[in-house]
């Protein structure tokens, strides 16, 4: 009888898939849905490739995977990943089965999964990781993800003991994660360590989990991120075996130490948050196998996927567009922080959050507005904050409360009036951040300000 499910599951989610592509419909998700329906243990019956590379953690996943899928076939190497879809049970069993012969073999070279945290109980009794990378464990949306503590709970009870880790040795959280896990490689960033060697306020670990001590810091980047120890016992942020030694921003270049041995990529973004997605996917491939010279020119080719950062210049105008993760507050804070850091005067900050895509029919919970750090909207180089929205009089609030002078504030309901208050013949310099779930929106920003930019290059 398992083998009938199986094949029944097999034929009906590739119709599916079929159908929903014939209807160019996104078909990410139900056919995997349907395939597990009828069987329940289908992704453990598939054939998968000899290596399977896992991406979780709060931040950063699809950013790595897409990386780490990007320049393996650049490197020659076919991989079946679900970079462009769910990352969810579902979502990984429709990649799987989208890739499957009927008899349920995965004929290629590598898996690279990107894998939802909650979903892991799901998804690793029956995929099997042979690297597994998790970049860091913060907290998320307070109503799906909770703590950090429910998050490493669900992970150290999944990950299978004989995978090989690679985590990020600058969250203290991250860096203790599956301790049945005995192969451990770790990744991090000693160049630009910031000046500050005391804590934030706002992080998600205080205390030692190990004897309950308060936790200091040799120093902090943001958040928990950065070297932590514990003062009464041996708990402490482990030392990386690959680092970012050295940035070059003059060459526009950055440098990965191993042991004795240094190399150079090109650095392709700037933001803190990426210099970790992109040193944790050279450790990963690095340990897959590929050379220097391979991981090199990959590297020079790849691009941080447009839906998580786009630059438009058209003339002497210059439009940004960055995901900003509504209900994440570390997400938020750090967008925030890269746009007021950036070169420039009289900046415009589009920002549209709004938590459309998780309020329906239940209660609504904005306490992530007022952990996100909106201080440095305060900086000097930015005329002027645009929060777009149903939330947009949150936001404003928030701001206000955070230091942000007032004369600068717009709180407006609609895109388009956000739109409107922006001045392209005195603003050169504009950043939209955006939340997942307005995509749509985000398009029509975009399309109306590039065409305004234009208009204002050719007079």
């Amino acid at each position: 009888m398992g083998k009938i499910s199986f094949y029944l599951a097999m034929l009906a989610g590739k119709t599916a898939s079929a159908l929903l592509k014939l209807l160019g419909r996104n078909a990410s998700y139900l056919p995997g849905k349907v395939a597990l329906t009828i069987c329940k243990d289908f992704m453990g019956r598939l054939t998968l490739p000899k290596t399977v590379i896992c991406v979780t953690g709060t931040n950063g996943k699809t950013t790595v995977s897409n990386l780490l899928t990007g320049m393996l076939r650049k490197c020659g190497y076919t991989v079946t990943n679900n970079s462009l879809g769910s990352n969810v049970q579902a979502g990984v069993c429709t990649a799987l089965l989208d890739d499957a012969t009927f008899g349920g073999t995965i004929r290629k070279d590598v898996a690279v999964l990107e894998i939802d945290e909650r979903s892991s109980l799901l998804i690793y009794p029956y995929i099997h990781p042979t690297y597994l990378i998790c970049n860091n464990i913060m907290r998320d949306s307070i109503k799906r993800n909770a703590h950090t503590d429910f998050i490493t709970f669900l992970l150290n009870k999944a990950i299978p003991a004989d995978t090989r880790l690679i985590l990020n040795a600058d969250d203290i959280i991250c860096a203790h994660l599956a301790p049945q896990c005995q192969d451990r490689t770790y990744f991090g960033i000693s160049a630009d360590a910031p000046e500050s060697d005391a804590l934030p306020f706002l992080r998600d670990i205080v205390y030692c989990p190990k004897c309950g001590a308060l936790l200091k810091a040799h120093y902090a980047r943001y958040n928990h991120i950065g070297r932590l120890y514990c003062p009464d016992c041996s708990y402490q942020t482990p030392e990386p075996d690959f680092v970012v030694s050295r940035i070059d921003e003059e060459a526009n270049t950055f440098t990965v130490t191993c042991g004795e041995k240094a190399y150079d990529f090109a650095l392709i973004n700037r933001n803190i948050t990426n210099l970790y997605n992109f040193c944790g996917a050279i450790t990963v491939l690095s340990l897959f196998g590929l050379s220097y010279e391979q991981l090199r020119d990959a590297f020079a080719g790849a691009k941080i996927v447009r839906s998580r950062f786009d630059e438009i210049t058209v003339g002497d105008h210059k439009l940004t567009v960055i995901l900003a993760k509504g209900q994440n507050p570390i997400a938020c804070s750090s967008v925030i922080r890269y746009a007021a850091g950036c070169p420039g005067e009289g900046k415009n900050l589009l920002i549209s959050l709004d938590d459309i895509g998780d309020n329906h029919n239940n209660s609504e919970n904005v306490s992530w507005v007022f952990d996100t750090d909106y201080t440095p909207l305060a900086d000097d180089s930015i005329a002027k904050v645009i929060f777009i929205g149903k939330r947009c009089h949150d936001y404003y609030l928030r701001a206000l409360m955070a230091g942000v002078p007032e004369d600068r504030l717009y709180a407006l309901e609609t895109w388009q009036q956000g739109v409107d208050e922006i001045d392209l013949s005195v603003c050169k310099n504009v950043y939209l951040l955006y939340d997942p779930y307005r995509g749509a929106e985000e398009r029509q920003i975009q399309n109306c300000l590039v065409s305004r930019m234009k208009g204002d290059a050719e007079k």
